[in-house]
């Protein structure tokens, strides 16, 4: 069983960033990545930066989340100054939350393993959805990868406690 939570569930280094700007002022956004403020709610996309491929996810009306894959710490402040750059003047926030928040991979047939405890109808939600939900009693940020894999934020906190629950809902699965 071992064999199967390794491959389900891999913690991925990175560093995620924390944009809140007020809804009327998004426009500076573009400055950033041409399309991120008109990005819907609960939406995501990647672009290419700094060579590397960024992940922008929308999770409110004023809020930006933005990952950044394998990361080094000390990467985080460049994309913070890009923000600061780009919402110069603007009452804005920049919060670099990699400490806080940790972040999960799921493999293909992570849909199944979190229809037993999200309350989320996968089949019927949009390939570029990210959104802020329910997993068990954990609140998670989601979005979808590459085919059928899942990315997941969770509190760093409870991260440990969320794979304990994943890799017990994987038993389950298997058993049934």
């Amino acid at each position: 069983m071992a064999d199967l939570q390794q491959a389900l569930v891999v913690p991925q280094p990175g560093r995620l960033v924390s944009v809140r700007l007020r809804p009327g002022d998004t426009a500076c956004l573009e400055r950033l990545a041409p399309g991120l403020s008109q990005l819907g709610v609960c939406r995501q996309f990647q672009m290419a930066w700094d060579a590397t491929n960024l992940l922008w996810m929308r999770l409110g009306p004023d809020e930006w989340w933005c990952w950044w894959p394998q990361a080094e710490p000390a990467q985080a402040p460049t994309l913070m100054q890009a923000v600061s750059q780009a919402t110069d003047g603007i009452h804005s926030s920049c919060v670099d939350l990699s400490a806080g928040q940790s972040s999960l991979m799921l493999s293909t047939s992570a849909r199944q393993l979190l229809s037993l405890g999200c309350d989320l109808d996968f089949e019927r939600l949009p390939g570029d959805m990210a959104t802020r939900t329910r997993l068990g009693s954990f609140s998670v940020v989601i979005a979808p990868s590459q085919g059928q894999a899942m990315s997941l934020w969770v509190e760093t906190s409870l991260c440990l406690s969320l794979q304990q629950w994943l890799e017990r809902a994987a038993r389950q699965l298997g058993e049934g």
